[in-house]
């Protein structure tokens, strides 16, 4: 197992479905307590803030389509 961390990308695509690698990072938060719990608040945040989520996503898409 690597002593890196997940990059914030990698966390990114898990939390939101899209990983490419999901069985790796499965197998990366199962031994890294850091990623983990990165990785838990990311989740926990995304459902009990739906509506900021989607404000945010919507500005970032807004941003990224000029």
């Amino acid at each position: 197992m690597s002593t890196s961390h997940l990059d914030n990308m990698e966390i990114a695509c898990f939390v939101d479905g899209v990983s490419d690698d999901r069985d790796k990072v499965i197998e990366h938060l199962n031994g890294c307590e850091y990623c983990y719990e990165i990785t838990t608040a990311t989740m926990q945040f995304v459902e009990t803030e739906k509506d900021l989520c989607k404000q945010l996503d919507d500005s970032f898409h807004k941003l990224t389509n000029l």
